[in-house]
């Protein structure tokens, strides 16, 4: 009977440490349900209306910067364009020798 008694009592000691080391868990679910809590009354303080609006500012962001982005590879494409055209003006001002002078010298 004493040995049973002495189980018993281990066996209570053991489920005591249990419930002490799960109680003791239940302070980080504490926090977490605060922290849900918290941001749950957070999220019902923006309106889908703010976010709507928000989405469509951001839209309307974006379509100027492609316009933007278009009208810049419209602004390059002419300026490759006119500087290789200034080039070949400044190739034809240049003197050139004539070619049947070259080649009477060539065939001498």
């Amino acid at each position: 009977m004493k040995n049973e008694l002495h189980d018993l009592t281990e066996d209570i000691s053991r489920l005591y440490e249990d419930i002490t080391q799960k109680t003791e868990s239940l302070g980080q679910i504490d926090s977490i349900t605060r922290l849900y809590d918290e941001l749950q009354a957070q999220l019902q303080s923006i309106s889908a209306e703010e976010i709507d609006l928000l989405q469509s500012q951001i839209r309307s962001t974006l379509e100027q910067m492609i316009g933007i982005s278009k009208s810049l590879a419209v602004i390059k494409t002419l300026k490759v364009t006119f500087s290789d055209h200034n080039d070949m003006n400044e190739f034809a001002k240049k003197p050139q020798e004539p070619t049947s002078t070259r080649r009477s010298m060539e065939d001498r």
